[in-house]
């Protein structure tokens, strides 16, 4: 067994990127970050390597997930911090400061998989998953506790062509470019907005960068998405079209389906849903689970 910190050091570049974060969250320096996560690597016969800007792992993790699990035990025992993912706008907005015995990631990641990868592997114990993309309802290892829903808004810079239309009709909406996120990174709202002869302007994005998507739309008329809690942290001043899509948006807890009932995963919910709450007055368009 290694100790609670070394496993943190390793898991936490995985997670976080960099030595600096992983420090900063575990109140070490960079130099004992490095070092305890190569003693980490090397008691399990694995190494730790970067590709493309992002750490990854190889050799035989077998023991290295049974000891992940033994950590997940510890950290909700509260003898670590557990570890909280979201997205870029539920991070300022319902993750700061951070929740009692949590500690929170950078929340930037693109898409899915990378951020149910964590949630897998055992290194982080909850995400903040915006809706409707979810975990499959029979996924054996993973399950999701609903927070809110919200209308998701096609959004256009202030002087778009479409805002003097006076109704706006599908045609319309197709005959501009509309902003595309990587294949298969969120499959649900990719394939709705597919049918609608949207998501048709690719960019490619592992991490969130605001200059490559609600930027897309202040440089020139491409359509992107987003809602009340996207918008009120983008800071674009970009204004929503007069338009209905035919699904909702909002924000869930995903999570380990063994770890549903454990007290810390219960306080977190609630925790979550009362921030939400407090910011109803603000965006009236919440509709809070309960």
């Amino acid at each position: 067994m290694v100790d609670l910190d070394s496993l943190a050091c390793l898991d936490g570049l995985i997670w976080l990127r960099t030595g600096r974060e992983v420090a900063s969250r575990l109140s070490l320096d960079q130099s004992s970050v490095s070092r305890r996560q190569r003693t980490c690597a090397s008691s399990f016969g694995i190494t730790l390597e970067k590709h493309d800007q992002e750490w990854v792992l190889t050799g035989d993790q077998t023991l290295l997930n049974m000891e992940r699990e033994v950590h997940q035990r510890a950290r909700l025992a509260g003898l670590h911090p557990l570890r909280l993912e979201a997205t870029y706008w539920t991070l300022p907005l319902l993750c700061r400061p951070e929740p009692c015995g949590w500690i929170a990631g950078l929340s930037n990641l693109v898409g899915m998989e990378p951020n149910l990868s964590l949630l897998r592997q055992r290194i982080c114990d909850a995400w903040i998953c915006g809706l409707p993309d979810l975990p499959a309802a029979d996924d054996p290892e993973l399950c999701a506790v609903h927070l809110c829903t919200m209308p998701l808004h096609l959004l256009v810079k202030a002087d778009h062509p479409l805002l003097k239309e006076a109704d706006i009709h599908l045609s319309d909406l197709q005959a501009f470019p509309s902003l595309a996120l990587p294949d298969g990174a969120y499959p649900v709202v990719e394939r709705e907005l597919k049918t609608l002869g949207l998501w048709n302007t690719p960019v490619s994005m592992s991490r969130y960068r605001q200059d490559r998507w609600e930027g897309r739309s202040t440089k020139d008329v491409t359509i992107v998405y987003g809602h009340c809690l996207s918008q009120a942290v983008s800071g674009e001043g970009l204004v929503p079209l007069p338009y209905t899509l035919p699904f909702q948006s909002g924000e869930t807890l995903v999570t380990r389906r063994e770890l549903r009932d454990e007290p810390a995963i219960t306080a977190l919910i609630q925790n979550l849903r009362q921030r939400l709450r407090l910011l109803q007055a603000q965006f009236p368009e919440l509709n809070i689970a309960s």
